[in-house]
């Protein structure tokens, strides 16, 4: 924020150098005007010819000192708003990124929070209850030809590449965060999450009777929100 005030006051400082090396120009241009009409600037000496050349100068000079000021703030202004913008989405990102780095440090989930803090919070914080819940953070996961299928989730959507226990196998871990966040935040949006509750079709798809039955998924809502809300809260 320092940095952004610093920039801003170099254009302050800027504009207002500008804007007095052009107040020297007009005065120029007036002198030069004045020693050109002389006593003819009195308006009853003017003829139509010099009133017209009065009023065609007076627009070109306002005209270009509107322009100045107009491209000067866009070149300028605006790329502050943007920068600004920018800091603070950056900030809100190291910061979930910071909140989630604590929670799940030493688990494998570990290296996907620079990309789980991409999304919005309430999804990556159901990212983490989920995946605590599924995989224990990665601990626990399905493999393909002995490698990371990078699904912590339990997610089964058929791709080419599946892995054990028909599990689906990600290419790395942003294709896998990127897919978990989209069906996730979809979830949420389609339910009005409030809690694991409104997300229990992650756990038990169509019927909950196949899926352990409702204690399992009063515990798995138990769970996921436990570690949801420390994200949220």
């Amino acid at each position: 924020m320092n940095k952004i005030k610093l920039k801003l006051n170099k254009f302050i400082k800027k504009a207002k150098s500008q804007k007095k090396l052009y107040l020297k120009y007009l005065s120029k241009k007036i002198t030069l005007i004045k020693a050109d009409f002389k006593d003819g600037l009195v308006v009853g000496n003017l003829n139509q010819h010099q009133i017209r050349i009065v009023i065609l100068t007076g627009l070109i000079i306002f005209s270009g000192y509107f322009v100045l000021i107009k491209q000067y703030y866009y070149q300028n202004f605006l790329q502050i708003a943007k920068v600004e913008q920018k800091s603070v989405q950056q900030l809100r990102i190291e910061e979930l990124q910071k909140d989630l780095g604590q929670i799940v440090k030493g688990h494998p989930i570990e290296v996907m929070i620079p990309y789980i803090a991409q999304k919005d919070r309430e999804t990556a914080a159901y990212m983490i209850g989920i995946a605590k819940k599924e995989s224990n953070w990665g601990k626990r996961k399905p493999v393909l030809d002995g490698e990371d299928c990078y699904n912590y989730w339990g997610f089964r959507a058929k791709r080419e590449r599946m892995g054990s226990g028909g599990h689906t196998c990600f290419d790395n871990p942003k294709d896998a965060v990127d897919a978990i966040s989209k069906r996730v935040s979809q979830i949420i949006e389609r339910n009005d999450a409030k809690s694991a509750k409104n997300l229990i079709v992650w756990k038990c798809g169509s019927n909950c009777a196949v899926t352990g039955g409702q204690a399992a998924a009063d515990k798995w809502i138990a769970d996921v929100d436990m570690y949801a809300k420390k994200v949220l809260n």
